[in-house]
């Protein structure tokens, strides 16, 4: 187990950190990637509260996950990227180009919504990390992982995923742009095609996992989402998002040297020692 991608980046994140931040404890064992501070997981110490840090889209705040001061937590990488281009409305602009550069046809538009943990439906229950809607329409989900082994299953509450079937799931297939499945393969990629059976024909939706990860769930996911074989639907690299953002924003002092931290903090710190 000590050589899974996951150990590998706990130990290294664990090792990177100075002796003298707090560590946590994790169901009574000490770790060295666990942190009794949540702000300290993050790059500039501040984190929003707020789901929506730009628009009107949702009135919620973000509700951290109990491992939120885990150093690999992807729900803290994932904000800890994208809330820094929402500082200034100039911002804006670069990660527009980030998205464009990894193969997003957006250029011309602007960003009108902005959301983490954004939910569709309540009662349906999809949660995208991260959720943009642009001035033309458009939107574009993000679901973000890092050391997880594997995209989101089903629990074995049988009974419940019937009725959401019945009820819910088959009249949004019906009407999907990009999903055309059945029943048992729709639950057997149940995050991925949750994510992707609320998207129309010029909306993006996009995965974003370390290519490091090969973890079986990881990879098996990322394979049952490239055969979808359409460019709105796609797996993005977290090694190639952030050399593409350290090149875009170059010209940028305050950026650069915010994504130099996160490029040292979440790829860096582990990819030392392959």
């Amino acid at each position: 187990m000590e050589n899974t991608f996951a150990k590998k980046v706990q130990k290294a994140m664990g090792s990177a950190i100075p002796d003298w931040i707090p560590r946590g404890k994790w169901r009574g064992a000490s770790y060295g990637h666990i942190l009794t501070d949540m702000r300290n997981n993050f790059i500039d110490g501040c984190y929003p509260v707020k789901c929506c840090i730009k628009g009107n889209l949702s009135e919620g705040e973000i509700k951290y996950h109990q491992g939120a001061s885990h150093l690999n937590s992807s729900q803290v990488m994932c904000i800890n990227f994208f809330k820094k281009f929402f500082e200034k409305e100039e911002y804006e602009g670069y990660l527009l180009a980030v998205l464009q550069c990894c193969g997003i046809s957006i250029e011309g538009y602007k960003i009108e919504n902005a959301v983490f943990e954004y939910e569709p439906d309540h009662e349906e229950g999809t949660n995208f990390d991260f959720y943009l809607i642009l001035d033309d329409g458009k939107r574009i989900s993000f679901e973000c992982k890092y050391t997880e082994t594997e995209f989101g299953g089903i629990s074995s509450d049988k009974s419940k995923y019937n009725r959401k079937w019945d009820h819910i799931y088959k009249n949004l297939i019906a009407n999907s742009t990009f999903l055309f499945t059945d029943k048992k393969e729709f639950y057997r990629h149940y995050q991925i095609n949750r994510n992707i059976v609320y998207a129309d024909s010029k909306d993006y939706v996009l995965f974003l996992t370390p290519r490091a990860n090969d973890a079986k769930g990881i990879c098996d996911g990322r394979e049952y989402i490239d055969n979808v074989e359409n460019q709105h639907v796609r797996n993005i690299y977290w090694e190639d998002i952030i050399q593409i953002t350290l090149l875009t924003v170059a010209e940028c002092e305050p950026l650069k040297d915010y994504y130099f931290k996160f490029k040292s903090k979440y790829l860096d710190s582990w990819n030392e020692e392959h």
